[in-house]
């Protein structure tokens, strides 16, 4: 079982993003853990107010949740599980407790995703990535190796000549 991270802002592209992290890893079996940071706040009094509204209060919305769900039911053998998850803190330490806790293995973050922000404090998470040192699949290809069939000559029975003597 590999767990992997994908950045989200509670978009359809996000989804597309977990299938092509599916097309690209070619694994059995995944987690797929949509991941968004956020900053924490910047007063300690803020800080400590427990009726301070939570940034992730509001984010998820039906219609990712319908196309996550979507997402499961189209690729039954490979994904075992869909979840989403919060980080309030954006420093290295605390990312890479977030990996450790999680058990993450792999980090899809491809070339064209560009960070959208969902509320006033979202965080970017690719310093965090760079810093996990957990393997971070920025390329929509990987490399294979083909095998090149060798050339199979197929031998003609050697006749055996007998003399008699």
């Amino acid at each position: 079982m590999t767990n992997i991270l994908i950045p989200t802002d509670f978009t359809p592209a996000s989804i597309k993003m977990a299938e092509q992290a599916l097309q690209v890893l070619e694994l059995r079996t995944v987690n797929i853990v949509f991941f968004h940071a956020f900053e924490l706040p910047q007063s300690e009094f803020e800080l400590l107010d427990p009726s301070r509204p939570k940034p992730y209060a509001n984010v998820l919305n039906d219609s990712f949740r319908q196309g996550c769900k979507q997402l499961k039911e189209q690729n039954p053998e490979a994904i075992q599980k869909v979840c989403f998850k919060f980080l309030e803190g954006n420093s290295a330490p605390l990312f890479r407790n977030f990996i450790d806790a999680n058990e993450i293995d792999i980090i899809f973050y491809p070339p064209h995703y560009k960070f959208v922000p969902i509320n006033k404090r979202s965080a970017d998470p690719l310093p965090l990535f760079k810093k996990s040192g957990i393997k971070v699949i920025n390329e929509l290809t990987v490399p294979r190796v083909e095998r090149v069939a060798e050339p199979v000559s197929i031998l003609a029975p050697t006749p055996i000549l007998m003399t008699a003597s």
